[in-house]
């Protein structure tokens, strides 16, 4: 009684400090675990085959621990998505099938919340109509004539539709050309191989402005509306290489979305084997040169031609041309003059045509590269022989070779391919002349040029020539072709003489074809004038009254520069020792590093164009596109 009545005394005394239970109370609303069911230990030592429901639900998440989005997933309300944890941007393809070497992607079409008053019938025949014109058919005249009824409601609609995506453009420009940022790498690495080669054969100059020459799209002749034409143009030679296509077949360049730095890298290997394929053809015209007796000559490579005609149109545009007038015949006093021009100076500004320009090389290196496996080292071709001899004695591989221990990089060594990264290059030699209704005679003009060309397995005598566009806003749909690019096509057109050109558009993101179009002369024509109030007629007489004035200077080098600042103008630039403030370094100005930032801030919007349509059928219509 006594020791219990001491312990009745003591009791009250003894302060106990807080447990993890009573923690624990004091949040009511925290739930005692992460997880739901969290069994007693006793759980777990059951036997093999005892089966519990308990182990199905073992590793549930409370409801306390997830946040709305994710608990409204679990109850089956709403999309699930995934988020790439870098970017925190939701994944569009989960899955790639690497096996093929392609990545299986479907574009995202654009679905506007507006609805278009045209209804399912009417855009039935309208896709009819576009994918008409797109191969260069005639349109059903049925269709033609609802469709062109319709002509209010499509401008209008068609316009809410442009306004809509230029808006977007100009607020996602970044997230719009994220991916070229690799074509702007790859581009700079060319551009370095390319300086290197041009510092080895241009003397380091220094230029001054010697006058300026008018814009040849300001350059008329006074008072008269005076037109050209392209006359007689005749296939001089031809270099390098036609392949065999099959022209039903649509060119696949999926590829280049994994491997296109590859490719890239095999063509700037090949750059001295171009060098020495445009030299061949400067060659081809001196010949031809000679066994003629021609007035003044000029020998232009297209991409000149494109610079005479384009220069400041686009930021991402070469700016300077080399050039030499110099006399046919030394010996003479009045001997007509040669004009030899050379290749634009490479663009120091990234963009449009740039990243282009970086595809093309690769999808031509994608179809020229081979590969070759390389010799097996004489170590490894010895174990070889020993392996036959043994083979041969006793029948079997038991105890025939000695184990040695090899470490990895001397075995991945040993497996190493040898590939031959050079690219198979076609190009060609045209004469021709510019022909006026007042001109007798007209000067001569040698141009060389790219063909990325084939034969048509079905016509074999039949040129096959493709060309790619890259597209950016595939949700939307194509955007038209700049105007540099329809000139272009359209010279390659009449120099060949080629009925059509098939130009591929790909998507940048996947390389993917989304769209397939027939560019023809006249089709080149009328987008021309319509998108860009341009005649052909009257461009290649510009051209004509620029040539003239360039008859006009004294023998000697030049470089025709466009300056900005100047935007009617082209500058003509002559070596002089005596530095001024307009002063031009050569090899100075050759060594900016190329960058896109000018391409981003000041770049042109190019609309979505308005008679494609996709591969699948699918209509790249702006009218069609708003509807739902």
């Amino acid at each position: 009684m006594e020791f219990s009545a001491v312990l009745s005394v003591r009791a009250p005394s003894i302060r106990r400090g807080p447990t993890m239970d009573t923690y624990y109370r004091s949040y009511p609303m925290m739930p005692i675990a992460m997880f739901r069911n969290q069994a007693n230990y006793r759980y777990f030592s059951k036997r093999f085959g005892e089966k519990d429901d308990l182990y199905l639900t073992l590793n549930e998440i409370d409801d306390y621990f997830l946040q709305p989005k994710q608990k409204a997933d679990r109850k089956g309300i709403g999309n699930k998505s995934t988020l790439d944890p870098r970017n925190k941007k939701e994944v569009a393809k989960v899955c790639y099938d690497y096996t093929t070497h392609t990545l299986r992607h479907t574009p995202y079409i654009f679905d506007s919340k507006s609805s278009s008053t045209m209804n399912f019938y009417t855009h039935a025949f309208g896709v009819r109509i576009v994918k008409a014109l797109q191969d260069c058919i005639s349109p059903n005249g049925e269709d033609f004539y609802k469709w062109d009824s319709l002509r209010v409601i499509r401008t209008k609609e068609e316009s809410q539709f442009q306004k809509f995506v230029f808006d977007y453009h100009e607020k996602n420009k970044e997230h719009l050309y994220l991916q070229t940022k690799k074509l702007t790498q790859l581009y700079k690495q060319w551009y370095d191989e390319k300086i290197k080669m041009l510092k080895t054969r241009i003397t380091a100059w220094t230029y001054n402005a010697h006058i300026g020459l008018p814009h040849t799209r300001v350059c008329k002749a006074f008072l008269t509306d005076q037109t050209s034409e392209i006359s007689e143009p005749i296939v001089i030679s031809h270099r390098g290489f036609i392949r065999r296509v099959n022209k039903e077949e649509t060119l696949s360049f999926e590829v280049l979305a994994r491997n296109i730095a590859k490719y890239a890298q095999d063509y700037n290997n090949s750059l001295e084997e171009e060098f020495r394929m445009e030299l061949s053809l400067q060659d081809d015209f001196l010949t031809n040169l000679k066994r003629r007796n021609p007035l003044h000559t000029f020998y232009i490579p297209l991409e000149t031609i494109m610079f005479l005609l384009t220069a400041g149109d686009y930021v991402d545009l070469p700016a300077e041309v080399l050039f030499e007038i110099k006399k046919i015949e030394p010996d003479l006093a009045n001997s007509p003059k040669l004009i030899i021009m050379e290749e634009p100076l490479p663009s120091r500004v990234c963009g449009w045509h740039t990243h282009k320009k970086v595809v093309e090389q690769a999808v031509l290196a994608l179809l020229s590269v081979e590969e070759k496996q390389q010799d097996v080292p004489l170590e490894r071709k010895l174990i070889a022989e020993n392996v036959k001899e043994d083979l041969k004695k006793d029948g079997s591989l038991a105890n025939s070779l000695e184990y040695k221990l090899v470490d990895i990089e001397t075995y991945m060594k040993s497996c190493e391919f040898n590939k031959i990264n050079t690219c198979k290059f076609s190009k060609m030699l045209i004469r021709w002349t510019l022909k006026t209704v007042e001109s007798v005679t007209s000067p001569e003009i040698y141009t060389s040029m790219d063909v990325l060309n084939g034969i048509d397995e079905q016509r074999r005598d039949v040129p096959y020539v493709t060309t790619i566009k890259m597209e950016y806003k595939t949700r939307f749909g194509c955007e038209i072709l700049t105007k540099y690019e329809m000139l272009r096509e359209w010279f390659r057109l009449k120099f060949i003489k080629l009925p059509q050109i098939s130009c591929c558009r790909l998507d940048v993101n996947t390389y993917q074809t989304v769209a397939k179009e027939t560019l023809t002369v006249e089709r080149l024509e009328r987008s021309l004038f319509t998108r860009y109030n341009l005649n052909m007629a009257q461009i290649l007489s510009n051209l004509n009254e620029f040539l003239k004035l360039l008859l006009t200077m004294p023998y000697s080098l030049y470089m025709l520069r466009y300056n900005p600042k100047f935007k009617d103008k082209l500058i003509l630039c002559r070596p002089s020792e005596q530095d001024t403030q307009n002063t031009v370094y050569l090899h100075k100005l050759l060594q900016t590093n190329p960058s896109d930032l000018a391409f981003i801030s000041q770049q042109n919007y190019l609309p979505i164009v308005n008679d494609h349509c996709l591969l699948g059928g699918g209509l790249m219509e702006p009218g069609c596109l708003i509807s739902k």
